[in-house]
């Protein structure tokens, strides 16, 4: 009943500090580097009205967490996919191609993760979820640790890991 209601809490406090922002779409696909971070904003039907994120890898797709599993998809689909997208990129380009890597791994070892929300940021096994995925990839591939998060944090949303000590926004 705890886990529950924390997930409540958790999913409103999303709505009730967190106003959607109009942004416009980009006219193209800016260039992307591996460990890019693709966020599309929070209210939009695309993300399931929570926000969503993917990470770019070193074959120009993009890695993320649906509740059907893993998904890879080609990064022109993914732009295609979601409307309004915010890109931001590894201030070390070297932690990029890392977390992009470890990423792959991941998708690779268990494509058919089922979507978990209320899961551990430590465990890589066998559930994910769009953050998760994300902040593991920068955490165990490029030794960042998004936002200083403890390894047993658990539902963060996409907007918590806009951690800009070591990624900043790149205008698209």
């Amino acid at each position: 009943m705890k886990k529950i209601i924390a997930g409540l809490a958790t999913f409103l406090s999303v709505f009730l500090f967190f106003k959607p922002r109009k942004v416009a779409a980009p006219t193209s696909r800016p260039g992307l580097q591996p460990g890019d971070l693709l966020f599309s904003p929070i209210g939009e039907k695309d993300s399931f009205y929570i926000g969503h994120v993917g990470i770019v890898t070193e074959d120009d797709c993009v890695i993320h967490s649906i509740p059907k599993g893993l998904k890879k998809d080609e990064a022109d689909h993914f732009f295609r996919k979601f409307a309004r997208l915010s890109l931001y990129r590894a201030r070390d380009e070297e932690a990029g191609v890392r977390a992009a890597a470890f990423a792959e791994r991941i998708y690779e070892s268990n494509p058919r993760a089922p979507y978990r929300f209320f899961t551990d940021l430590k465990d890589t096994g066998d559930k994910q979820y769009c953050t998760k995925l994300v902040w593991q990839a920068y955490y165990y591939g490029a030794g960042i640790k998004l936002n200083n998060y403890p390894l047993f944090a658990r539902a963060l949303h996409p907007e918590f890991i806009k951690d800009l000590r070591h990624l900043y926004k790149v205008r698209t």
